[in-house]
C-alpha cells in the first residue's frame, strides 16, 4: 500500500498535465500508465491547431505545420490555404513523453505497466485504487484525490458511479506511412459512402515523409469496420490527386474516441475526470489531445487549490466542471450536435455540405474545423454570404428536430 495527494490513472495528455500541475503546487502525485510505454501505441493521428500547441507549450520540433487542407465529396471538393500555417499534425508520442518529461521535472511519479482496475470507496466518497502492477501483484493506493483520465473506457467513472460511461465512438483505423512523394503540406479529407459511411477518410503529414492515412467511423451510427475501407482508401488515394507512390506503412494504429458529448458529470467526492474519460473531446473531428491537456490543467489547478483548503467534496471540486462548461461547453455541444447529424448524410447531402464550407473564407473554415463556433466569426459568415445563412437555418432546424 502507498499513500500520496493524489492518484492519476492514464499517462496520456490529460493525466500528465495534470500531473505536473499538482507536482509543481507540492502535491504528491502517482501516474499509473497500463501501457509499457508513454505514447505507445499510438491510438490517434494528433491533428490540431498552432495556436493550441503554442499556448500549451508543446515545442515546434513537435509538430507539423500543414499550409492548406481539402476535403472531397462524392461529387464535390473544397480547398483552402493558410498563410501563416493555422493547423499541423503532432508527433504523437514525442508530445505525449515531453508531457512525462514536464510532469516528472515538477515532481510526479510514475509507474508504467500499471493498471488502475478498481476505485477505494469509503462513505461514498472515493479514497484512492486498487491496481496491477507489471508482475500481476494487486496492492491498494490511498489518495485524497482520484483522477479517471482512463481515456474512452472511462474504468474508474464507470465503476464509481460517476457516469455512465459511453456508447457512440469514433472508431479509427490507420496506416503510418513511409512516403516520399506526399505532399506534406497539406492534409485531405474524405466523405461519403465509398470510404468512409458514418465517418471520414483523412491524410495527414507529420514530417520527414511520414503520413498518417486512415478512416474514421461512428460506431453507434455504423457497424461498419473502417479497417475493411482503410486499403481501399490507399489503392485509390491517386483518384483525389493523394501520391502514395512509393508508399509503404511502417506503423499500424486503432483507436476509440467518445463521440457521445460531454459526461453529465465531471466530479464526486474524492474524484475528478478528464479528458476522453470525461467526453471532452471535441466530436466533430474525433480529435481529443488539445482538450486533453486544457482539461488537465484546470482539473489540476483546482485540485491543488482543494488540497490546500483540505476540501475534496464535490461542491469544491464542481469548480472545475463549472469553468470547463463555461468555458468550452457550447462549442463542444455544437460540435456533439453536428457530427450526430452530418454521420447520418448520404453522398448528396455530403455534396451539398461541401458546398456550405465553399461558402467560407480560409479563416471561416479554419475555425469551423476547430469547432469554435461561438465566436464573431460566425456573424459575419452569415451576414456576407445569404446562401450559407439558409444552408445554415436548415442545417440547425435539423439538429434540433429528435431523430426518429
Amino acid at each position: 500500500m502507498m499513500t500520496v495527494d493524489a492518484v492519476i490513472a492514464g499517462g496520456g495528455p490529460g493525466g500528465l498535465s495534470a500531473a505536473r500541475v499538482l507536482a509543481a503546487r507540492g502535491a504528491s502525485v502517482v501516474v499509473l500508465e497500463s501501457n509499457a510505454e508513454i505514447g505507445s501505441p499510438t491510438r490517434t493521428t494528433g491533428g490540431t491547431f498552432i495556436q493550441d500547441a503554442v499556448e500549451l507549450g508543446i515545442p515546434p520540433h513537435l509538430y507539423h505545420p500543414v499550409r492548406g487542407g481539402r476535403m472531397h465529396s462524392a461529387n464535390r471538393s473544397v480547398s483552402r490555404s493558410y498563410d501563416p500555417p493555422f493547423a499541423c499534425i503532432l508527433n504523437v508520442r514525442g508530445v505525449f513523453q515531453f508531457l512525462a518529461e514536464r510532469a516528472i521535472d515538477a515532481g510526479a511519479q510514475m509507474r508504467m505497466s500499471t493498471t488502475a482496475t478498481d476505485v477505494l470507496e469509503e462513505n461514498g466518497k472515493i479514497v484512492g485504487v486498487r491496481v496491477k502492477d507489471v508482475r500481476g501483484v494487486d496492492y491498494d493506493i490511498l489518495a485524497r484525490l482520484t483522477f479517471d483520465a482512463t481515456g474512452y473506457r472511462a474504468t474508474l467513472s464507470k465503476r464509481a458511479g460517476l457516469h455512465d460511461g459511453f456508447e457512440r465512438f469514433g472508431v479509427g483505423a490507420e496506416y503510418d506511412m513511409y512516403a516520399p512523394h506526399y505532399d506534406e503540406s497539406e492534409t485531405v479529407g474524405i466523405v461519403g459512402s465509398a470510404f468512409a459511411p458514418a465517418g471520414y477518410a483523412w491524410t495527414a503529414p507529420y514530417g520527414n515523409h511520414r503520413v498518417r492515412v486512415g478512416v474514421g467511423i461512428i460506431h453507434g451510427d455504423s457497424k461498419e469496420n473502417p479497417r475493411d475501407y482503410l486499403d481501399k482508401f490507399v489503392e485509390r488515394a491517386g483518384d483525389f490527386k493523394i501520391n502514395l507512390r512509393g508508399a509503404q506503412p511502417v506503423e499500424y494504429h486503432h483507436g476509440l474516441i467518445p463521440s457521445d458529448g460531454m459526461a453529465k458529470k465531471f466530479v464526486m467526492d474524492g474524484m475528478l475526470a478528464l479528458g476522453d474519460a470525461a467526453g471532452q473531446p471535441s466530436a466533430l473531428l474525433g480529435e481529443g489531445i488539445r482538450w486533453a491537456i486544457r482539461s488537465g490543467i484546470l482539473a489540476g489547478e483546482v485540485a491543488a487549490d482543494a488540497l490546500a483548503a483540505n476540501d475534496v467534496s464535490e461542491a469544491f471540486l464542481a469548480r472545475y466542471e463549472r469553468q470547463w462548461r463555461k468555458t468550452y461547453g457550447k462549442n463542444l455541444r455544437i460540435a456533439a450536435l453536428i457530427n450526430k447529424r452530418i454521420a447520418a448524410w448520404d453522398d448528396a447531402q455530403w455534396d451539398e455540405g461541401i458546398e456550405l464550407l465553399d461558402q467560407l473564407s480560409a479563416r471561416q473554415f479554419g475555425q469551423a474545423l476547430a469547432s469554435n463556433f461561438v465566436s464573431s466569426w460566425t456573424l459575419w459568415a452569415l451576414a456576407a454570404n445569404p446562401k450559407l445563412l439558409r444552408k445554415s437555418l436548415g442545417l440547425a432546424r435539423a439538429m434540433l428536430t429528435p431523430s426518429p
